[in-house]
């Protein structure tokens, strides 16, 4: 009989000879490639968690490895922008198929040591599935168990490690529960929903505008049923790996003394120390059932259930003495290494992840090259933007968002009023490109990402300055062109302008929700010299639009005279949402690229 080992090399020795007359293989086929090695298996767990890290944005990487390489060739760069050029194809380029799997490894656990010790990057890859290879429907997606790859970075990180989540099961039939499906539809019906409100400024009648809401009701209610079984029957206890480290390292360093000296008779591996450092600080949101079976895990020698229950409330007794009792539970920020086919999903509204600091990346090459870009600017894991008021909008570009207009530019003009920009008119060619590269903070509120006022390959050329902020429907979402090839974003081209960070939406919004999260959003991580906070603003007239009526000097009850300033953009960001009606508009927010903090400039 062939074991798992005699597979294996004979999948790479036929993978050799497909590929050795080829220099860039196609993105998919390479992705495939890497799921089905770790579907093999391998008993070196560092070597297989490279396999999930390769699985990531192939074709992505070989685009930008070109253009940068066409960028060196023209000899018109100046000396560091053409040293940032070589490192990036350097970091992002895809080696001969010769290249030994040994050397990857050695690369991937280098660049793991550089990158700040303040940064977990947890990184969700779908399992092989062979019917993808034949797949030519664009609107069939499957929903197969996740490879969750965790890692810790700095100096002194521990090896990464490696967990596999089943597929969501349904708890009474035991047939696999289609989230994909489901995510998508909810996409496509709420852009239909929305779609067919934005064209009714009156309903016509009260059981039209009725029927409007009771739809909007069940997009909402179908999302968080979503995100429910997205936690409890996909991720189940693997979501307890979804934690940052502690800005306390006091506490890290008593929860991992805590589970060397509590945990006694059994062996605890540096990957069960780990899992168990996650149980201790997210046991209060899992299910006793779901400790029990991450502990089992840990120690698959132990059959003696007492053993396991002792252990569990050794983990309990833990999180109440360390957790439970401090004052200071705030956390570093994680990094999601998103796959392509998990992107969709709001991962970021989880129990786990709510009011914490997440941010998305495509994998892992993609991360480093950007902290290879940025890291000069780069202190206790943000990447620090240097505010000098120095900041920049394009507002109603198409002229036909006229109430949105008038709230953001009555903000801007309390709230920003050194911001510079353009409003209720198309940009002129190359305005566009100069705010990215010019500004510190650069504002789009329009129809999508506003790609339509310029030409994206321009950014993807370029070094982009900015933290960009693009509130329009859709304007960081993947889109499936076919599913043989691999999806495209727009946010792609800023991502290969090396773009410290862009906010964004997955799907489409309404105005004036997108209106409350832009002004609470950057009412509360840029500073202003306005005599009352946002925050505290009488907006009633503001929400209507109704600019004659607008009083900015009016209170609202209760108000008090604190200045809230929130200098990391993820928390500003978790802050604004409070603010907001809709749970879809909630989910759809999201922030790609590294941490970011601002820094006043006198």
């Amino acid at each position: 009989m062939v074991d798992q080992v005699e597979i294996r090399e004979m999948f790479d020795t036929a993978y050799s000879l497909s590929a050795s007359n080829v220099h860039y293989p196609s993105g998919p086929l390479l992705q495939r490639r890497h799921r089905y090695k770790v579907h093999i298996g391998d008993e070196n767990e560092t070597r297989a968690i490279y396999g999930p890290t390769e699985c990531h944005s192939h074709s992505l990487r070989m685009k930008s490895a070109l253009c940068y390489k066409k960028l060196l060739n023209k000899r018109t760069q100046k000396v560091d922008h053409a040293t940032l050029l070589v490192d990036a194809i350097k970091n992002l380029d895809i080696k001969c198929s010769t290249y030994p799997e040994e050397k990857h490894v050695a690369e991937m656990l280098q660049h793991l040591k550089e990158m700040p010790k303040e940064w977990t990057l947890v990184q969700l890859t779908p399992k092989y599935n062979p019917l993808e290879n034949f797949q030519e429907d664009i609107n069939t997606y499957y929903t197969e168990a996740i490879h969750i790859s965790i890692f810790h970075c700095g100096p002194a990180a521990p090896d990464p490690f490696l967990v596999t989540a089943g597929p969501p099961k349904d708890p009474v039939n035991g047939q696999t529960v289609k989230l994909a499906n489901e995510m998508y539809s909810i996409i496509r019906d709420n852009k239909e929903v929305l779609t067919y409100g934005s064209k009714r400024r009156n309903f016509r009648s009260l059981a039209e505008k009725s029927d409007y809401l009771s739809k909007r009701r069940s997009i909402e209610d179908r999302l968080k049923f979503l995100v429910k079984d997205m936690q409890y029957l996909w991720l189940k206890q693997w979501r307890c790996l979804f934690t940052g480290k502690y800005c306390d390292e006091a506490l890290e360093e008593q929860i991992i003394h805590g589970i060397s000296n509590g945990i006694a008779n059994v062996k605890v591996t540096e990957k069960a120390k780990a899992i168990l450092t996650c149980l201790v600080k997210n046991f209060v949101t899992l299910k006793s059932t779901e400790v029990r079976a991450a502990i089992q895990y840990c120690f698959p020698e132990v059959t003696d259930k007492s053993v396991i229950k002792t252990i569990a409330l050794a983990v309990k007794k833990l999180n109440e003495d360390i957790v439970g009792s401090s004052d200071e539970l705030k956390r570093n920020p994680i990094i999601l290494i998103l796959h392509e086919d998990l992107d969709a999903f709001p991962w970021e509204m989880m129990d786990v992840l709510k009011e914490k600091p997440v941010t998305r990346v495509p994998s892992l090459r993609f991360l480093y090259n950007l902290y290879k870009s940025h890291r000069n600017d780069i202190v206790d894991g943000y990447k620090i933007i240097k505010y000098s008021n120095k900041g920049c909008y394009v507002v109603n570009p198409d002229k036909d968002l006229d109430n949105m207009e008038t709230r953001i530019m009555s903000f801007f003009n309390y709230w920003m009023p050194s911001w510079s920009g353009i409003s209720g008119s198309q940009p002129e060619d190359g305005k566009f490109l100069e705010y990215l590269t010019s500004a510190d903070v650069f504002l789009y509120s329009g129809h999508g990402n506003g790609s339509h006022l310029m030409a994206l390959e321009q950014v993807q050329k370029s070094n982009i300055k900015a933290v960009v902020l693009l509130f329009g429907c859709g304007s960081v979402r993947n889109n499936r062109l076919d599913p043989q090839v691999e999806m495209f974003a727009s946010y792609h081209y800023y991502l290969m302008g090396k773009c410290p960070s862009v906010v964004g939406m997955l799907w489409e919004v309404t105005d004036l929700d997108t209106d409350v999260l832009t002004t609470n959003f950057l009412s509360y991580w840029i500073p202003s010299k306005a005599p009352i906070h946002w925050k505290y603003v009488d907006k009633t007239d503001w929400n209507k639009a109704l600019s004659d009526k607008m009083n900015f000097q009016k209170v609202t009850k209760g108000a008090g005279q604190e200045k809230y300033w929130e200098p990391e953009l993820l928390r500003a960001l978790n802050e604004a949402k409070h603010g907001l009606k809709y749970y879809s508009t909630k989910a759809a927010c999201v922030v790609r690229g590294i941490p970011v903090k601002i820094q006043l400039v006198s």
